[in-house]
């Protein structure tokens, strides 16, 4: 084969893998929303209301991936026992013309309040799926209704 046409097709595969493969900074709305209650639906006042997120990082003593909880955001709950997170996140996402278009998007959260239990969501509590038009999690929206546990109920002696 000639160094031309050597050339050529290196060029031209370069070219394909860039129309099938760029990487693109997304930024996405975190559009989280929602209340928190009691055990009698009251709304609850001035809880912590944080949204986590994952922190990937390789530990250097055993050279793997590892991933821990970060609290990314947090908001205080208002008279109504409603909370809204503003703060966007940014995630790297791979595009090709070849997605499927389904994306699988989850909220965490963790929640205090004293007097109450501390409430932590359990992976895939709170989760959608978005299937027109996906992109990254763009305009999913999560409102969760969350329901704290009083302490003061749970330190009462059983009646017989």
């Amino acid at each position: 084969m000639k160094k031309s046409t050597k050339i050529f097709l290196l060029t031209l595969l370069i070219l394909i893998i860039g129309i099938f493969i760029h990487p693109q900074k997304v930024i996405y709305e975190a559009n989280i929303e929602g209340k928190v209650i009691d055990e009698n639906n009251k709304p609850i006042i001035n809880a912590t209301v944080y949204r986590i997120e994952k922190e990937y990082y390789i530990n250097e003593e055993i050279g793997s991936n590892e991933s821990r909880d970060l609290r990314a955001e947090s908001v205080k709950t208002d008279k109504n026992g409603n909370f809204k997170f503003y703060e966007k996140s940014r995630i790297d996402w791979f595009h090709t013309p070849l997605d499927l278009p389904i994306g699988y998007c989850y909220a965490e959260f963790e929640i205090e309040k004293s007097g109450y239990e501390f409430y932590k969501t359990k992976f895939g509590e709170f989760e959608q799926y978005r299937i027109e038009n996906c992109y990254a999690c763009e305009k999913v929206l999560f409102k969760p209704i969350i329901t704290l546990k009083s302490l003061k109920e749970n330190s009462r002696p059983k009646q017989n």
